[in-house]
C-alpha cells in the first residue's frame, strides 16, 4: 500500500516535466517562482514533488558548467534551502 500512496503523491508526468524545464530555460526564474508555476500546473507542493522540482531546477541552472558529480553535490547542498524558501 505504501508504494500506491507514494505514486498518488508523485504527479510529475513527462509533459509537466517538459513544461517545467522550458519555463526554467526561458524565464530564468527564482525557485519561489518555480513553486508557483508547478502549483499552477496542478502539482501538489508536497516534499517529494518539491525535491524533484528542486533537482530539476538546480540541474538546469548549472547544466553545462559543472560535471554530474559537481551537480550532485550542489543538489544535495541546495535542495533543502530552496524548498524552504518563502514565495
Amino acid at each position: 500500500m505504501g508504494n500506491q500512496e507514494l505514486n498518488l503523491n508523485h504527479q510529475w508526468t513527462r509533459t509537466l516535466r517538459k513544461k517545467f524545464n522550458l519555463f526554467i530555460k526561458e524565464k530564468n526564474p527564482t525557485f519561489p517562482e518555480c513553486k508557483k508555476f508547478i502549483r499552477d500546473l496542478g502539482v501538489e507542493l508536497n516534499d517529494i514533488n518539491l525535491r524533484f522540482a528542486a533537482g530539476i531546477y538546480i540541474f538546469e541552472k548549472y547544466d553545462g558548467r559543472h560535471t554530474v558529480e559537481e551537480i550532485r553535490e550542489i543538489v544535495e547542498a541546495e535542495t533543502d534551502s530552496l524548498i524552504n524558501e518563502d514565495y
